[in-house]
């Protein structure tokens, strides 16, 4: 009887255990399946500048003046901005050269083979189409990659002619010895990926530099399985990750590919490129860093529907060639220049280029490296005591000096730059002329810093600071019987003045013309208009007009119209701080 009970007990104890077992799956099974996420997108394309939202198109008409047989396809991803950022600002596959700006990298310090994670703030600003769009160069990011019969063998001769594949090379090809020049070996690459050999041609420079690397000269390395091996080349840098050393790597990939000649390796390596990446719709250089299209080209009138999830049928964000996310402005310069340089730049262009929807009004670069001088910042007393200046904007960031008295004076060169450890923080100077990172919190602004709006100037004119209103402008220049006018038509005392504009000064008969520091084109507003014309002064392919349109583009009032006013002005544009008089 005792050794039934014993049994008896034995059988309850493991149909107690077989339950929770069952039980505790059911449970862990619920909190897969409420781990999992699946959006889908509608993707479509339109064509024409008017298919564009309006903070577009003020760029492309501008571009279109300058180039008119080029085209632009609006590709409305369906995408929410705040669902990109989501999915492309987590740690790993989105860095950047690890010398590069505080801010452009993450605060995790991850970094590997001399790039570090990229910060939230720098993948936004270079995610941003409408960041590439004020200048013909940047735009070529977006330029439609598809191979067509009008490139030139001698256009791919031109591109690579100061680079170690200027000449030809010898190769063993169906059982033949074969002598060709690089420039032939990616026409055929072109063809058979169906590819542009211009972008091909640019690619491989991108990837292993002018003078070449290691991972196209056949050298010695030592493959995973122990042993040393010659003669395996990739030109394409495909599986040359990070880790361990990249160009090993890369070569390691080669000799599984069989990739034993430079014919091989290219031609194949385009083949792979194409069908990886341009034949599934990441036809420019944009799209093959920034993967959110679908799985095929669309063209205007069409449209698709893609799949972000955590699953295997995930078709979005994960896809990219690159990991250096400042790589597509790279290749855009490239090939901005040799299409430039071959006479070849106004022919017929597309330009494919991604909207997504909720955009915010801007995505400003985080910060600039340059320390501005003491003039453009602002005076602020500190709150507190014993308070460190690191030199990143980070508790963890190194110690540059220690304010240990309230109420010292510093000069904020940049306001809440950065937003780490749950702390805004601040770019400043400090008397003793160094610079680096406070908290926010700790700052306070001294009082005396009002602005001066406007000034009068040679006799009968006035210079002005943007966003100044005629009521304002009268009341700077105690001016109390005044009339503002443009073109003869007069101006609502909340209106705001611009560049060109009359100002009378009904008690003294006198009458005053209007230069607003920025506001180049005189519509009475200093945005990205201005700073595309500010651009093409400084290229020489727009001419000062008079000497109005001088002083308002010489906003730093050195007599010269060069990089150091777009600087200025591109921060006003940016809302990074303000002109001054």
């Amino acid at each position: 009887m005792l050794e039934n009970n014993r049994k008896s007990k034995k059988i309850r104890l493991m149909i107690i255990i077989i339950i929770s077992f069952v039980v505790l799956s059911s449970i862990l099974g619920m909190f897969q399946v409420s781990n999992a996420y699946s959006i889908n997108y509608t993707q479509t394309v339109k064509s024409g500048i008017s298919a564009f939202p309006e903070s577009y198109q003020v760029y492309l008409r501008q571009i279109q003046a300058q180039h008119p047989k080029w085209t632009f396809d609006a590709y409305y991803t369906g995408i929410d901005w705040s669902d990109l950022v989501r999915y492309e600002t987590d740690h790993g596959h989105n860095r950047i050269i690890k010398s590069a700006d505080p801010l452009w990298k993450c605060s995790c310090g991850n970094i590997a083979s001399g790039y570090a994670c990229a910060s939230a703030g720098i993948i936004k600003y270079y995610m941003d189409p409408r960041n590439f769009l004020d200048s013909d160069k940047k735009m070529f990011q977006f330029l439609e990659s598809s191979y067509n019969n009008n490139y030139k063998v001698e256009v791919v001769q031109s591109i690579i002619k100061n680079s170690f594949m200027k000449g030809n090379t010898t190769f063993v090809k169906d059982g033949k010895t074969v002598t060709m020049s690089y420039a032939q070996i990616i026409m055929d690459a072109a063809s058979k990926s169906q590819m542009s050999p211009y972008a091909i041609a640019i690619k491989i420079l991108q990837e292993v530099g002018s003078k070449g690397s290691d991972s196209v000269t056949g050298a010695t390395f030592t493959y995973v399985d122990g042993k040393q091996y010659s003669g395996y080349y990739n030109f394409f840098n495909y599986g040359a990750y990070d880790t361990g050393n990249a160009i090993t790597n890369g070569l390691c990939y080669a000799k599984d590919k069989g990739w034993d000649t430079p014919y091989k390796a290219i031609v194949e390596g385009a083949v792979k490129y194409g069908s990886d990446y341009n034949a599934k719709g990441q036809n420019t250089v944009y799209f093959t860093k920034w993967d959110v299209v679908g799985t095929k080209i669309l063209k205007p009138g069409q449209t698709q529907t893609v799949t972000a999830s955590n699953t295997s049928s995930n078709q979005l964000f994960r896809h990219q060639y690159m990991t250096n996310v400042q790589d597509p402005n790279s290749q855009s310069s490239r090939l901005y220049n040799t299409y430039s340089n071959n006479d070849i730049l106004d022919e017929a262009l597309n330009f494919v280029i991604p909207i997504y929807n909720n955009m915010p009004a801007t995505n400003k670069l985080p910060s600039e490296i340059d320390d501005l001088p003491e003039s453009e910042g602002e005076k602020y007393y500190t709150t507190g005591t014993d308070i460190m200046v690191r030199k990143e904007p980070t508790t963890s960031g190194a110690r540059v000096d220690c304010i240990a008295a309230r109420d010292t004076i510093v000069t904020v060169l940049e306001r809440k730059t950065a937003y780490n450890n749950g702390l805004y923080w601040d770019k400043v100077k400090l008397a003793n002329g160094k610079t680096g990172y406070m908290a926010s919190k700790y700052l306070e602004p001294c009082g005396n810093n009002s602005v001066k709006k406007a000034e009068i100037i040679e006799g009968n004119k006035v210079k002005a600071i943007p966003k100044v209103s005629v009521k304002e402008l009268a009341n700077e220049l105690k001016i109390t019987n005044y009339e503002v006018t443009k073109d003869g038509v007069k101006k609502a005392d909340t209106d705001p003045i611009g560049t060109g504009y009359k100002l009378k000064d009904k008690a003294n008969n006198k009458e005053y013309t209007l230069i607003v520091l920025g506001d180049i084109n005189g519509d009475a507003a200093v945005n990205t208009g201005d700073t595309f014309l500010m651009k093409q002064i400084i290229m020489g392919t727009k001419p000062i007009l008079d000497d109005i349109m001088k002083q308002a583009t010489d906003i730093n009032a050195d007599g010269q119209v060069n990089t150091g006013d777009s600087f200025i002005l591109k921060k006003q544009v940016m809302e990074v701080s303000n002109i001054k008089l």
